[in-house]
């Protein structure tokens, strides 16, 4: 290989201090390699290589590599790499150039279809998660001759590829832990249930009512990016305000003092590159999950399950947590359904009812309301609770919200 070709890299890296290669030992395979990169570095990017002439044509791929047919994105090229960067993962150390953690995403090998006299290519890869065909055109954008483009070509590969919309599973209030094996336990967050959507380098963030959390918790959905190791997926959790304890406070979410810690608890995954999970085994999904989470990221956290869920509960109760959630390890992911496969068990005697409607006050409540009426589902139907008069102050009957209430 050429020196002349590596100049650029070797310039930019001090061997002493990186963990970086600096060989060129070809591979055993007879066809041309790939590899894209993970790289965690100032910005999050995925970098797609190609072997070409002796060593690794390079483009930095902010949004990773488009999976849909007819997606493009942004391609930065940069300078050449040498093969043996094509197995290369690790730390690169802090003020060494392209600082942070480089792991493969995929890897493979590819034909070249065509090339073009102004150096556009379309290759067609054969990778563990890519297959298909790509143009990599240098479109020149903003008249930077960096700036190309990465098209997913249509051929008889290609599939839509949606990241899906799902409407977050159910639990039903349970009096006990359940006995018997085949249950996972975690912890039941206090705060706002959310399905984190990551696609094309950006992420969503949606209540349980279907409303848009992504700008009231832009920090949460920048770091759900940064923490998984994948351009594209579905994960379900909870957005948590994190007290002086460290514990989920609900109260401390709402006087959202500054610099109060503002988490993400994930506890499953629904959709990975285009596969949807949920019709795999809860244990399978998590496991999913866990390989899908950079550990080190402080404001995505995984949501860790116990075996012992009498154990759990007295530790939820002695640390004055909500309660605990029971999910059967076999159990499908059912959106939007409420099912005994997921149970939640509260370390306090409460039940939630919806507010029904109200009853004309009399006497000293003749001018505003008497009761409100309540009721509570089991299954899909809504059955009449009972009416509840107290709780509520003079002022706040006579508030006409009041009777509005949630």
């Amino acid at each position: 290989m050429p020196r002349a070709k590596l100049t650029e890299y070797e310039r930019k890296r001090d061997r002493k201090k990186t963990p970086e290669p600096f060989g060129a030992k070809r591979g055993k395979t007879k066809e041309p390699i790939f590899v894209v990169q993970r790289h965690d570095a100032r910005r999050l990017h995925y970098d797609f290589r190609l072997e070409r002439n002796g060593a690794l044509a390079s483009w930095a791929v902010p949004k990773g590599v488009p999976l849909e047919p007819g997606e493009q994105h942004l391609a930065v090229h940069v300078e050449d790499h040498p093969l043996d960067y094509a197995t290369f993962e690790g730390e690169i150390p802090k003020g060494e150039y392209g600082a942070g953690t480089v792991e493969v995403w995929d890897k493979g090998t590819y034909e070249l279809l065509e090339e073009k006299r102004n150096g556009g290519l379309t290759v067609r890869l054969h990778g563990e998660k890519l297959n298909g065909t790509y143009a990599l055109v240098p479109a020149h954008l903003n008249g930077d001759e960096k700036n190309w483009l990465i098209l997913r070509k249509r051929d008889e590969t290609a599939a839509d590829v949606h990241v899906g919309t799902y409407a977050p599973m159910l639990a039903t209030l349970a009096d006990e832990v359940p006995r018997g094996a085949g249950w996972a336990f975690e912890v039941k967050w206090d705060g706002y249930r959310a399905i984190a959507r990551v696609t094309g380098g950006e992420a969503t963030l949606t209540s349980r009512n279907g409303n848009d959390l992504s700008t009231r918790f832009a920090n949460v959905a920048k770091e759900v990016v940064k923490a998984v190791k994948t351009p594209h997926c579905v994960l379900d959790g909870e957005v948590c305000a994190l007290d002086e304890s460290g514990r989920s406070s609900f109260s401390a979410m709402q006087q959202g003092k500054p610099g109060t810690p503002i988490v993400y608890y994930a506890f499953d995954a629904l959709e990975v590159e285009g596969e949807p999970l949920i019709d795999l085994p809860f244990v399978e999904r998590r496991k999913r999950l866990s390989a899908l989470l950079d550990k080190r990221n402080r404001t995505v956290r995984l949501s860790e399950t116990f075996d012992d869920g009498n154990a759990l509960l007295a530790a939820a109760k002695e640390q004055r947590l909500e309660g605990i959630m029971a999910k059967r390890l076999e159990s499908r992911y059912l959106p939007g359904r409420r099912t005994r496969d997921w149970l939640k068990i509260k370390t306090h005697g409460e039940q939630e009812f919806v507010v029904c409607g109200y009853t004309k006050g009399t006497g000293r409540r003749a001018s505003t309301f008497g009761s409100l009426v309540l009721g509570y589902y089991r299954g899909n139907e809504l059955v009449y609770a009972g009416n509840v008069g107290t709780g509520c102050s003079a002022r706040r009957r006579r508030c006409r919200r009041c009777g509005r209430a949630t």
